[in-house]
């Protein structure tokens, strides 16, 4: 109860933190273009002619769209990485889309298949009321997240594009000083995402995005069978040590032979509304191998996990995890590169046309051993590790975590160096 209580004081204290530094970039109403006009082809004014269309249940069009756009930047981003990183592949799928809105007839069509969204307005308005839901804060799991495309104050930004995106939840917009100003602009733009590290601004526009995460289990992890215990990379020896949080239970989990490695299912939160999915490799298998195909085969991999016959000893390092990114050479590497480029891409957001120059993205997971429910009595015996079908994440490691209702990715990495983040 207690933890419960510091979690929600401190998702309210981030809220009020965020807020005022939004504000403090948000420039003046008056830099909106006064004559949208009314070509904003892109911005959902329904598929009236088609009502069966509107009316389908599209949440398993959903799942695939993310799910495949998500595979293709989560590959990216790791073959980019040094296997130890965290990203959120999630919000760059919204932001990105909010630009796709305001992209011209001309080139939208190529966009909107570079994002997996639907050409039917309507559907896409239902995609993003999906995704405008997964990320919901409480007493169980913290998102504290802040993003912002930050447009040169020179730009005016088109009235009809952003109050739509924002409305949908897709992306907020704000002025700075980026020509006249580039060392104010850099300095709010490190207090937003939280960073001292140095942010690129060669564009008239940058798109800012953290995530900073806590949660609870849904079953609290022992106190007791926390263990300091040796941690080995894929060659068998050892590279540091980590704090390892022990439980017995009944557990989803699978053998995944195409990916070479084991995957466990862990509930986060209240009635477990997420999950966290941990892969390890089995055998001589290097788990960089499995990177590649881990999140294309995510809803294979949901839909053959199947619950433990007895309870086994389920092993997780308690870890924190940090990883700063450009996203934007990660999305060139499978072709999303107008948003950068052609003005087309981006003609109806503002007038001049926004080019970000980056899509800058900081991410913070912190794992621990608190639950929202107890943990199951006591069964974890010293120093049996690793016997049958035990779960033991003692060696690099995949890890993701999932809204359980929608299967969307909110956050995905890797784990290999314990030395460097605990």
């Amino acid at each position: 109860m207690r933890l419960s209580l510091l979690l929600l004081a401190v998702c309210v204290a981030r809220c009020v933190h965020s807020l005022g530094t939004l504000d403090d970039i948000i420039g003046i109403p008056g830099k909106l273009v006064d004559h949208a006009g009314g070509l904003l082809h892109g911005l959902l004014g329904g598929n009236a002619g088609d009502r069966n269309v509107c009316n389908r249940n599209v949440y398993q069009d959903y799942s695939k769209a993310v799910t495949s756009f998500h595979h293709k930047l989560y590959t990216s981003v790791a073959a980019r990485s040094n296997d130890h990183f965290v990203f959120s592949p999630y919000t760059v799928w919204l932001s990105l889309s909010a630009l796709a809105e305001g992209a011209d007839p001309s080139v939208q069509r190529q966009i909107f298949a570079s994002l997996y969204l639907p050409e039917e307005n309507c559907i896409r308005k239902k995609f993003y009321e999906i995704a405008a839901n997964v990320e919901q804060s409480g007493r169980d799991v913290i998102f504290d997240r802040r993003r912002i495309l930050l447009l040169d104050e020179d730009l005016r930004v088109n009235p009809a594009w952003g109050q739509t995106v924002k409305a949908l939840g897709l992306l907020k917009a704000g002025f700075a000083s980026i020509k006249n100003n580039p060392r104010q602009t850099v300095q709010r733009a490190r207090k937003f995402i939280g960073t001292q590290a140095n942010i690129p601004l060669s564009g008239n526009s940058v798109i800012l995005d953290a995530l900073e995460y806590q949660g609870l289990w849904t079953t609290a992890f022992p106190e007791a069978d926390i263990q300091r215990q040796p941690f080995y990379n894929e060659h068998g020896l050892i590279v540091g040590n980590v704090d390892m949080m022990h439980i017995r239970k009944r557990v989803r989990l699978m053998q995944a032979p195409f990916l070479g490695a084991r995957v466990v299912e862990l509930p986060v939160g209240v009635d477990g509304r997420y999950t966290m999915l941990i892969a390890v490799g089995t055998g001589n298998n290097v788990l960089r191998n499995a990177m590649a195909m881990f999140m294309g085969s995510i809803l294979e991999i949901f839909s053959l996990l199947q619950m433990s016959l007895v309870p086994l000893d389920v092993a997780v390092p308690r870890f924190s995890i940090s990883s700063e990114f450009d996203i934007r050479a990660a999305l060139e590497d499978f072709g999303v590169k107008s948003f950068w480029r052609d003005p087309l891409a981006t003609k109806y957001i503002s007038e001049p046309s926004a080019l970000p120059g980056n899509f800058i993205q900081r991410v913070l997971v912190s794992v621990d051993s608190q639950g929202v429910e107890p943990p199951p009595q006591r069964r974890y015996v010293n120093n049996i590790i690793g016997r049958g079908q035990d779960f033991i994440a003692n060696k690099p490691f995949l890890f993701a975590l999932f809204d359980t209702a929608t299967k969307t990715c909110i956050y995905a990495g890797a784990y290999s160096k314990p030395n460097p983040s605990g």
